[in-house]
């Protein structure tokens, strides 16, 4: 009660590395189509310009077709997404060729990122990506990984790779630069326990193992990898059952250094 003295369960967890990657929105939307006109004649009417926000099958203009009598032809866009293009005035003679608009779908973003060569053995297609922009830094956009470049850069050994970002409330703009993580997970489970429970004593690392109602045993561990919140241990030195480490177990968190600190004066002591 004196050391706030308070304990964590051990869990087993599957253990999940975060790769960090880096990069920029391309320059050129995933899915973008060009618009002609079905008719050869006249443009009567505009209604989209560039910037437009279109649904699917929204009229973007109304051509005037002259052949022997005047018809209207409306032309619709065949996609819903943005107008990036917009070459369409009153007055110009249109085609069945050339392009008067240009219609780019901006929900779904290519990103090209780069993993540090260290790192690519954890990088998987299908994997998620969480990137984040200086913009929007509290907001994570999710990503799948599509390509992996067989290619390692000389200067900067990196490898580039290429995933398609969720863009539904359309913050992410083209060009845009952003970082990210990717998060490996392992197929094995892992022993974990709080972050903070975890001491160390010389070249070990040690947790405080509840044994009692007012007992606690000290316990050298093997860690795998640890994050901010907790670490995984790989292995536990000691063959006897009593000396090990088990899910379930109850292990000091907070107060756990005043435990290290008072076996330290014990050991200075002689007790």
């Amino acid at each position: 009660e004196l050391i706030n003295l308070k304990t964590a369960i051990t869990r087993l967890s599957v253990f999940k590395k975060k790769v960090s990657v880096f990069g920029q929105i391309a320059q050129d939307a995933e899915t973008s189509v060009h618009v002609v006109s079905p008719v050869i004649g006249t443009i009567v009417d505009v209604k989209a310009q560039i910037g437009s926000s279109v649904k699917k099958d929204e009229i973007l203009c109304v051509v005037s077709k002259i052949n022997g009598e005047t018809s209207l032809h409306e032309v619709k866009a065949p996609i819903a997404g943005i107008v990036i293009g917009a070459f369409a005035k009153v007055n110009d003679r249109v085609d069945t060729v050339s392009s008067i608009y240009t219609i780019a779908d901006l929900t779904k973003l290519w990103a090209t990122l780069e993993v540090y060569e260290k790192d690519i053995a954890e990088i998987k297609l299908g994997q998620k990506v969480s990137a984040r922009t200086v913009a929007y830094p509290d907001k994570a956009f999710e990503g799948e990984i599509i390509f992996i470049s067989p290619r390692v850069d000389e200067t900067s050994h990196t490898i580039k790779i290429r995933v398609i970002v969720d863009n539904k409330d359309m913050m992410l703009k083209l060009g845009m630069f952003v970082s990210g993580e990717i998060v490996s997970e392992s197929d094995e489970e892992y022993l974990t326990v709080p972050a903070h429970a975890v001491q160390t004593m010389g070249n070990d690392k040690i947790v405080f193992l509840k044994t009692g109602d007012k007992e606690f045993v000290m316990r050298k561990i093997k860690v795998k990898a640890e994050t901010k919140e907790e670490v995984f241990i790989e292995d536990v030195p000691g063959q006897e059952e009593n000396a090990q480490i088990k899910e379930g177990d109850e292990v000091a968190v907070e107060g756990a250094f005043l435990l290290k600190s008072e076996l330290l004066k014990g050991e200075l002591e002689g007790e």
